[in-house]
């Protein structure tokens, strides 16, 4: 039986480990088998995963978080200035920022979170932890320097030379993980002719991108946008002594895809042919330190579809590549108290700990 409830049509289904304690659950880590994975525990089976800023449409966010600013810039200190999204994101504000954890049992925490709905949607008794591999695009320093733009569309309009930054972390991210990389060229491949070409179902039949075949299938390529970009390959020469081409036909072929779907109003919802990228700015309220807090930066391209006057919102999918079910949630939350791991832990602030204090003594009571 599966407990998960996302299944979409060419996205692999992950593999889901179903665990009854918490004994079970460091079992799973013992033979090093999940270390290099980043984590995030939801208390349901929410339909997706997505930030706060784009789950019921697209909030003004950046404004808000600019409003933010203005308020209580001078009371914080230079690294809560240097990493403001992921500041405001910790008070409150919504941003297109998701919360991951490196530490398992942090996941766990919030996995095993009470959840009560009224309809039936979702699971009530399990709890979910989403795991990725950490196969990311690490983006902190672009986004330190462009927090307040929305990503795609500076590398669209190609502004303050963002393609050669960006060219140059898929170029390490292709040396790295070449078989990750191959993924998403070919899932960009499938979009642009699918939106593009075709405007038609797809059929996985109809369209063979060049088999893997390690690594050959870069031999196989036309490379038809880098023969257009004679002067930007100048300018990557002069800056980085080489260039790697497969990842400058990919991050220039994105960013046709990207204009295209803009001038001609294609409904694209969904970006799953783009690398999820990673936010580690240094967090030095003690929440963010406690949780080994990082994030996921879901980027979106929004703009307005012609023919029919549709807003549409496309947004880059977070796809797990493992989950882990839980239950036993209560049972397990006291395992977890045991331990260590608690809200007086994972907040820090002083009302949680109050909270937690006055729980402890609530429970306590309950035996008399």
């Amino acid at each position: 039986m599966r407990y998960w409830n996302r299944e979409l049509n060419g996205l692999p289904t992950p593999k889901e480990v179903l665990v009854k304690s918490l004994a079970e659950y460091i079992n799973l880590f013992s033979n090093n088998g999940m270390e290099h994975y980043i984590f995030r525990g939801e208390p349901t089976n929410y339909h997706s995963t997505i930030s706060s800023a784009l789950r019921n449409g697209e909030y003004p966010f950046i404004r808000m978080k600019n409003e933010f600013r203005r308020e209580i810039f001078h009371r914080i200190t230079p690294d809560e200035r240097k990493n403001f999204l992921a500041f405001a994101q910790h008070h409150g504000i919504p941003t297109n920022l998701i919360d991951f954890t490196r530490s398992p049992l942090v996941a766990l925490f919030f996995a095993c979170q009470p959840f009560y709905n009224t309809d039936g949607r979702f699971d009530q008794e399990r709890g979910f932890i989403y795991l990725l591999k950490d196969e990311l695009i690490d983006i902190t320093d672009i986004l330190a320097q462009n927090e307040d733009k929305n990503l795609l569309n500076l590398f669209m309009r190609n502004e303050n030379n963002i393609t050669l930054d960006l060219y140059k972390k898929f170029a390490e991210f292709e040396a790295d993980f070449p078989e990750r990389f191959y993924y998403y060229f070919k899932k960009l491949d499938d979009d642009w002719k699918y939106y593009i070409v075709e405007m038609q179902p797809y059929t996985a039949k109809k369209h063979r991108f060049y088999a893997y075949n390690n690594g050959e299938y870069k031999n196989k390529l036309k490379y038809e946008y880098v023969s257009e970009n004679k002067g930007l390959i100048t300018e990557i020469e002069k800056r980085y002594g080489s260039v790697e081409f497969v990842a400058l036909e990919y991050i220039l072929k994105l960013q046709e895809f990207l204009k295209q779907t803009t001038d001609f109003g294609a409904t694209v919802w969904w970006l799953n042919c783009i690398p999820n990228f990673l936010y580690t700015p240094i967090l030095s309220f003690e929440r963010g330190r406690n949780q080994q807090g990082l994030f996921i930066y879901q980027a979106y391209h929004s703009f307005e579809e012609c023919a029919y006057g549709t807003h549409i919102l496309s947004q880059q999918r977070v796809w797990p590549d493992k989950i882990i079910v839980v239950e036993n949630k209560e049972k397990v939350l006291r395992e977890l108290d045991f331990m260590g791991i608690n809200e007086k832990f994972i907040y820090g602030d002083y009302d949680n700990i109050a909270r937690y204090i006055k729980s402890k003594y609530d429970k306590s009571k309950e035996g008399c």
